[in-house]
């Protein structure tokens, strides 16, 4: 008895289904910036990078501050090697005292952030456009491109924090 008084009540009450998908649109976009959504699983063992195969594109930061791009060539039990094309005579070695970050550099994982997070954009602004559309008794359906333009935003954000590449190894 109480089931169907609730869902006549929720279907005749237009302002609460408003507010109810603006608030679950509105979860959905703060999951897209949390850190638990975005977190990797960071690791800090060179026996488990020197199995890397080379020709492997790794981007590498020091604990100066300076950023290597390229392929791996060689890995050693205290140096890495990679061939960049920036540096004269192709080849940087690369000591493991030196090395704050090495990240595995993937195309996929570019494009399937960017698919993950323009879905996650797509369903926010269909929400937001719903509850806006409803709220103002527009004339026309109003959620398509706010929805169109969440998923633009999800998939550039996206594709910024794919393209960053996996963490593989992080000094301890």
């Amino acid at each position: 008895m109480t089931t169907k008084f609730f869902s006549r009540t929720f279907a005749a009450d237009a302002q609460l289904r408003q507010k109810l998908c603006l608030l679950l649109s509105l979860f959905l976009i703060s999951s897209l910036f949390s850190q638990t959504v975005l977190a990797q699983n960071v690791k800090n063992n060179w026996d488990e990078l020197m199995k890397i195969k080379p020709g492997l594109k790794l981007s590498i930061k020091t604990k100066t501050g300076q950023k290597f791009g390229g392929k791996v060539t060689a890995v050693t039990a205290d140096s890495i090697t990679l061939s960049t094309a920036k540096t004269p005579g192709g080849d940087v070695e690369l000591k493991r005292q030196e090395i704050a970050e090495i990240r595995k550099k993937s195309g996929a994982r570019t494009a399937g952030y960017a698919a993950l997070l323009g879905g996650v954009g797509m369903a926010g602004g269909y929400g937001i456009g719903y509850s806006v559309g409803n709220a103002t008794d527009a004339r026309f359906r109003p959620e398509y491109p706010i929805m169109a333009v969440g998923a633009a935003v999800g998939a550039i954000v996206g594709a910024i924090t794919g393209s960053r590449g996996e963490v593989i190894y992080k000094a301890p």
